[in-house]
């Protein structure tokens, strides 16, 4: 029993050592507050979406309890675009990491399409010159559409640099990121899940001493001493993050996890919890 529960601290302690601050919002849509759209993220115009539609999937999921499936509209063939802007650090590299299953299409399904901005009256996108941020307009370093292999979930990831500006004519600061992905054409029907975007950390870093305060209530997880709005991260014991939310009001509700031991993690500073 010792040597297991050492084994356990260990493993959650890389983990937690490597891990990233996720800035996206329910990034694997596990929370609809109205039923039709997940929470955090923009949808599409009335114009746009009626090229497709959107619901939780509670069937096809790589963690959690849902996805995002996205369904082509019978005709029609125009960009189902959804999207989350947050902000960044010029000079700073971010990773992106996404999930996708494609279900039904002809190869031309799904792809990244994601840029750099300049939050304003009118926001000013980046003109992607850049040859690392080619890679957020599809695989290759350009306008790609993911590998159309049906049937199994895949991971799209790269590594990008924020720019000092946009470029372009405008050549305003950069101030954000617009992590956005699409959906095209007919038959398609596409799954998302486990969206990622944060600062890239490498090798192992040490984790604080300070140890978060947290109490259990039912399925509520009481935070404190952390401020409102912050990212608590749920860890397996064996390194997987099944679950991701803001801080509000002093707590999050957790989702319907099986029984055992947890890690919670804020910035660097963790604690375990037992359901």
């Amino acid at each position: 029993m010792k040597k297991i529960t050492l084994l356990l601290s260990f493993i959650a302690c890389v983990v937690l050592a490597n891990a990233q601050t996720n800035l996206l919002t329910n990034p694997g849509f596990e929370t609809w507050t109205n039923g039709t759209a997940p929470d955090g993220w923009i949808m599409p115009t009335s114009t746009a979406a009626a090229y497709a539609s959107s619901t939780a999937s509670t069937t096809i999921f790589s963690e959690g309890t849902k996805a995002l499936k996205v369904v082509a509209a019978a005709t029609g063939g125009g960009t189902y675009t959804i999207s989350q802007i947050v902000p960044v650090t010029p000079g700073k590299t971010y990773t992106l990491k996404m999930s996708y299953y494609v279900e039904t299409g002809d190869g031309t399904d799904a792809r990244i399409w994601s840029d750099w901005l300049n939050v304003g009256t009118t926001n000013t996108y980046a003109t992607l010159s850049h040859t690392d941020s080619l890679s957020l307009f599809g695989p290759g370093g350009g306008s790609a559409y993911f590998p159309d292999a049906k049937g199994t979930w895949h991971e799209y990831t790269c590594d990008v640099t924020a720019p000092a500006t946009t470029g372009g004519t405008a050549n305003l600061p950069v101030t954000s990121f617009s992590f956005q992905f699409r959906t095209y054409k007919t038959p398609a029907v596409v799954y998302y899940d486990n969206m990622f975007f944060g600062e890239k950390t490498t090798g192992l870093s040490p984790i604080s001493a300070d140890k978060l305060e947290v109490t259990l209530v039912g399925k509520k997880l009481n935070v404190t001493n952390v401020a409102e709005n912050s990212l608590i991260d749920v860890y397996s014991t064996l390194g997987a993050k099944v679950q991701s939310d803001k801080l509000a009001g002093g707590s999050i509700q957790l989702n319907d996890l099986a029984k055992g031991l947890y890690v919670v993690r804020v910035g660097n500073a963790s604690t375990k919890i037992k359901l």
